[in-house]
């Protein structure tokens, strides 16, 4: 019985190291671009994805899409138009459904518009991307990371 007790620790430990975690398969790099007043800048959002993983695209029909929440905008910003690199499209047999996804990398670009008398300096834009990643075996459960970034006004 003692040689079994530290066997059976040993096995139970096995599926606890063998998870992945989501942040192990998607990285995500923010940035801003700087803008004057009267200007859009853009909030650029670059997902880096593991091979053989796939990241739920916006309005997927299917999964849990990829979604951008931001926090109140600071004064003299508001929100312009948001568009995702393109995605490629799959069939999923289990919801015998097309789905679009990410491999390998996915950007999102939000619009921020800047008031033509917004002061110069720079503002902290926050927020939150909600997402989930699958390979051909395993769905991870769904994801938030949160961001922050600072948008310089010219």
């Amino acid at each position: 019985m003692r040689r079994l007790l530290p066997l059976l620790f040993v096995v139970l430990a096995l599926p606890a190291s063998a998870q992945v975690r989501t942040s192990d398969v998607v990285s995500w790099r923010v940035r801003a671009d700087r803008a004057a007043p009267g200007e859009t800048a853009r909030l650029v959002l670059d997902a880096e994805i593991q091979p053989g993983w796939r990241l739920y695209a916006m309005r997927s029909p299917v999964g849990i899409p990829l979604m951008r929440t931001l926090d109140d905008l600071p004064a003299g910003l508001s929100l312009g138009g948001i568009r995702q690199s393109t995605p490629s499209e799959g069939y999923d047999e289990a919801f015998e459904s097309d789905y679009t996804y990410f491999s390998e990398r996915a950007r999102v670009v939000q619009g921020i518009r800047i008031a033509d008398r917004a002061r110069a300096g720079e503002r902290e834009v926050t927020g939150t991307l909600r997402y989930a990643v699958c390979d051909d075996s395993v769905c991870l459960p769904p994801t938030r990371t949160t961001f922050r970034v600072a948008l310089v006004i010219e």
